[in-house]
């Protein structure tokens, strides 16, 4: 039956008004896609691409910080590499003034003024390991986290996922670090003892294969905080150690004309008595001791009734400058070693650094390429097609024009009843 006649429900401008609808939230979501730019702008406009979108745009979000990251890691290396370079200008001018101290034609006061130089170089030494810092953090000095428990450790986050670290270890480089200023170790004095002229080895063995027996821990020193106590001075102690004449059990050690006597136990090589101690240096009444342990290593027989010499060596916390004061041309060549052994841990240090920025350089790179495609994969899935969207925008707003025009249509279909009335 026609619906023509009736005007109670007027099914025609019903049907337009749920049409015209449709099309004006339908132009809604358009004209908001064109706003914003994205073709998703809540879950409901697409839940699957919604969700991988999202997980897409916090990794490059992340990645974006990782970069920022990598930026600050690159100026804290830049921060130390410029007090390590300070360091090495120093020191490169302190060996030059070591090889003028070595020459012979100065005058002691002439080396002494040398040596109130290289003081202050050492100062400054140490000034630039304690100044070289970055967010308050030392990065040359007083480091106990690096791989060696004597190194500054940086942990870097440079990528978006927990396990894209990058560390790098920083050597501290305070002079004495460098060995332009000694301290005392007297857990490994007796490292520094030597036979016929020639270190032993790390392990206290002597270098002379026709010993080649141990004597450890035998230096022993009274200590304040690392360095020797009071004003107690070290030094190189020349040690003749002999068979005991007539007496195969026993071996004297001499210094000068101090004797200590160690008493062979058993038939092998082990001394178990000893009576009294060399005093190697006394200052102020305190003394550094030749002591060997109750295990030296080696007896009568090893040593013979010529006996064997060698050194021990006990060093304080004097600087390179103090050690020049009052010295000869020989201690100046001394210095001139040390001095270079601190040049070459240096330039090792600075191309160990070098390397790490190169690395973080290439990590960068690595990171801007992966963040590129990222943000190429969540545009595809998330960004709106503006031409599209365009023109779906101009159909739809014809629509809409279009079916308010027959709504308005509908709703006065019923008029033409009123002629039937009449």
């Amino acid at each position: 039956m026609s619906s023509f006649s009736q005007i109670n429900t007027n099914i025609q401008a019903q049907q337009a008004f749920q049409n015209l609808s449709d099309t004006s939230e339908q132009l809604a979501e358009t004209r908001e896609r064109l706003t914003t730019g994205l073709r998703i702008n809540s879950a409901s406009d697409d839940a699957a691409g919604f969700e991988i979108a999202e997980g897409l745009e916090a990794r490059t979000g992340s990645q974006q910080q990782a970069l920022r990251n990598i930026g600050d890691a690159k100026s804290a290396l830049s921060v130390a590499e410029g007090g390590l370079d300070s360091q090495l200008n120093i020191l490169q001018s302190a060996r030059e003034k070591a090889v003028q101290a070595a020459n012979g034609s100065l005058s002691q006061n002439e080396r002494d003024a040398i040596a109130g130089e290289l003081q202050e170089q050492v100062g400054e030494i140490n000034d630039i390991a304690k100044n070289t810092t970055f967010n308050g953090d030392k990065l040359i000095e007083g480091g106990t986290s690096g791989d060696n428990s004597n190194s500054v450790g940086l942990t870097f986050q440079t990528g978006s996922e927990s396990d894209q670290t990058f560390d790098v270890n920083i050597d501290n480089s305070t002079a004495r670090d460098l060995g332009v200023e000694t301290d005392l170790d007297p857990t490994s004095a007796a490292s520094t003892a030597s036979t016929g002229g020639q270190r032993v080895n790390s392990d206290g063995d002597f270098a002379d294969t026709e010993v080649d027996k141990k004597l450890e821990g035998a230096v022993t020193a009274p200590t304040s905080g690392g360095d020797l106590a009071g004003e107690l001075e070290g030094g190189s102690f020349e040690v003749e150690v002999a068979q005991k004449s007539g007496t195969a059990s026993k071996v004297e050690f001499q210094v000068g004309g101090n004797t200590f006597t160690a008493t062979e136990a058993n038939t092998g090589t082990t001394f178990t008595s000893q009576t009294g101690a060399v005093t190697l240096s006394a200052t102020g009444g305190e003394t550094i001791q030749f002591n060997p342990t109750s295990d030296v290593g080696f007896g009568p027989g090893d040593v013979g009734t010529d006996g064997k010499s060698f050194t021990v060596e006990v060093q304080d916390n004097q600087d390179i400058g103090t050690r020049l004061e009052g010295s000869s041309s020989d201690e100046a060549r001394e210095i001139i070693n040390d001095v270079d052994s601190a040049i070459n841990s240096l330039t090792s240090q600075l191309s160990d650094l070098g390397a790490s920025q190169n690395r973080l350089s290439f990590k960068e790179s690595n990171l801007e390429t992966s963040q590129t495609n990222l943000q190429a994969a969540q545009s595809r899935i998330q960004d709106a097609d503006f031409a599209k969207e365009q023109t779906q925008a101009a159909k739809l707003q014809v629509q809409q024009q279009s079916g308010t025009a027959q709504l308005a249509q509908a709703n006065a279909a019923g008029q033409s009843v009123l002629s039937l009335l009449q």
